[in-house]
């Protein structure tokens, strides 16, 4: 790192002290390809680059950022002074709502819910999604003309037929 004040790596990065390994990889290659000074010669792009290398080193090496987060703990991180309270402390807003839909809007009484029909299924029970497709024909039932032995009774009559005019034919 540059000589100055020693800034707070996942600050440099732009991840939460929480992030995985995954996302710290992320956040390092995104600021490589915004800040490098071989695509962005810009001044100030090099030590730009070199915080980014420097935190993301850190961060990348599972004991160094296990030795960081016990020297820095979350409370004295520099990250600009600003705090703010986790989502569990906050107070609850117990006024009324101003408008007209509300949370309260949506809610269902009692009677509403028992009258509703029940999601409850059986163990195994696979339900059938509505589709806009039509169920299949049922093809009718097969009767006689349908089966192959009327084709060869009418194929045989037809031979007859022409054997009978063949031999009409010749006598006369």
């Amino acid at each position: 790192m540059t000589q100055g004040p020693r800034l707070d790596p996942y600050a440099v990065l732009g991840v939460p002290r929480g992030a995985t390994s995954l996302e710290i990889a992320r956040a390092h290659r995104r600021l490589a390809k915004r800040y490098h000074p071989d695509l962005h010669p810009e001044v100030g792009g090099a030590d730009r680059m070199r915080r980014v290398n420097a935190a993301w080193r850190l961060l990348s090496n599972p004991a160094a950022r296990a030795a960081y987060d016990l020297e820095h703990p979350a409370g004295s991180a520099g990250t600009g002074g600003h705090w703010v309270p986790p989502p569990a402390i906050r107070p609850f807003r117990t006024e009324e709502a101003t408008t007209v839909r509300s949370w309260a809007s949506w809610r269902t009484t009692a009677e509403e819910t028992r009258r509703a029909p029940s999601t409850r299924r059986s163990w195994g029970e696979v339900v059938e999604p509505a589709t806009r497709r039509p169920r299949p024909m049922v093809p009718p039932e097969r009767t006689f003309r349908d089966s192959g032995v009327a084709a060869i009774l009418v194929a045989a009559l037809i031979l007859l037929l022409l054997l009978a005019v063949v031999v009409a034919g010749k006598m006369a």
